[in-house]
């Protein structure tokens, strides 16, 4: 293999696109030939990845198309066409949409096509004739990379026996970040939006939040739920214990002086942002979401510990006992870094390095 083709649909910042950023410098450096596909050209007052200036990039349109099936059509039409002038080795795709839209466009070319599911696949592609379709068609993949064994499982036999799970690659910044100044702080980093399920922690912390006063709890990201978050700070009287600090840029100095780190989502792929904090060090609570990912990170009790997905309950338990229990964070925050080595920028690249060359 000495051609490769990624395809995902943009570089905005997000987990996925990070992950593919990542490999576009990663094979680039390796000496590779590698060409990016995305969707559309970047608005510029939109953060993006950056990308090594050799690696040729494509745009499927200049502008999106308003009808929904005529863009689908197009977007396949035009990847098929660019996939046939660049003749690569192999072609890689992430995310549910793009993943369909790649193995329609590749149906009878001499090409290898390799699928990456990054997300809760009954999210991602449903259930019902839906599920039947998605199934058939990724048994036209040559191969595919899950981020978990429970995504896997999915789909069927024939697609699982040439499939591989490979973690996502967490930067070497974080094994390095230095644990110092560490605050009473709950932190929480990830958009507001319903899949995230920030008022699950809300409605945890408030419950106990008068008791241990000189805790705060600090959401960083954006999104549409902040109002509503806000107001619900107000209606608890736990305001003046809640930040609300935006998307943030250095996240691993934000984690060198947190106290607990909390993923509180309903459904995940391979959780960065709690990978980066176990990196870290700090002793992290997540909810024990499909599909399946922080199950495979965390041993509950000893590297972490999981809660039931939407039980505030038991979230506030778990906030409790490490609030008042500085020994068992410090415990669980030193086993979860001994835990994230086997996420290391390097191990993982090489994984998929491996397992194109396969």
């Amino acid at each position: 293999m000495r051609k490769i083709l990624l395809y995902i649909d943009s570089l905005y910042l997000g987990g996925a696109q990070r992950v593919m950023s990542n490999l576009a410098n990663y094979f680039a450096k390796e000496g590779y030939d590698v060409v990016l596909v995305n969707e559309l050209k970047p608005d510029i007052n939109k953060k993006t990845y950056k990308i090594n200036e050799e690696i040729k990039r494509i745009y499927l349109e200049e502008e999106s198309i308003r009808s929904f099936f005529y863009r689908q059509v197009k977007r396949v039409y035009t990847l098929r066409s660019i996939i046939q002038a660049e003749r690569p080795d192999v072609v890689l795709s992430f995310l549910g949409p793009t993943n369909v839209r790649m193995l329609v466009a590749t149906i009878g070319l001499n090409v290898k096509k390799i699928v990456s599911v990054r997300n809760d696949p009954y999210k991602e592609y449903g259930q019902g004739l839906k599920k039947i379709f998605v199934r058939e068609l990724f048994k036209l993949a040559d191969g595919c990379v899950f981020q978990t064994n429970e995504a896997a499982s999915y789909f069927s036999n024939d697609v699982q026996k040439s499939s591989k799970v490979i973690y996502n690659p967490v930067n070497e910044v974080f094994y390095k970040t230095q644990r110092t100044n560490i605050k009473n702080e709950i932190v929480s980093i990830g958009r507001l939006q319903n899949q995230k399920n920030p008022m699950l922690l809300i409605e945890a912390f408030g419950s106990i939040a008068k008791k241990y006063p000189d805790w705060k709890l600090c959401f960083c990201g954006e999104g549409e739920l902040k109002s509503l978050l806000e107001n619900r700070c107000k209606e608890l009287g736990i305001l003046s214990q809640v930040v609300f600090e935006g998307q943030i840029s250095d996240v691993n100095k934000k984690l060198s002086n947190s106290g607990i780190y909390v993923l509180s989502s309903d459904y995940e792929g391979m959780p960065n942002a709690l990978m980066e904090a176990m990196a870290v060090g700090v002793p992290c609570i997540s909810t024990d979401c499909p599909c399946g990912g922080p199950r495979e990170l965390i041993k509950n009790g000893e590297t972490g510990v999981l809660v039931p997905v939407g039980e505030v309950s038991k979230m506030a338990e778990a906030l409790e006992v490490l609030i008042t229990n500085q020994y068992y964070r410090e415990s669980l925050g030193e086993a979860a870094k001994l835990r994230a080595l086997n996420f290391k920028f390097d191990k993982v690249l090489n994984e998929w390095k491996d397992y194109l060359e396969k």
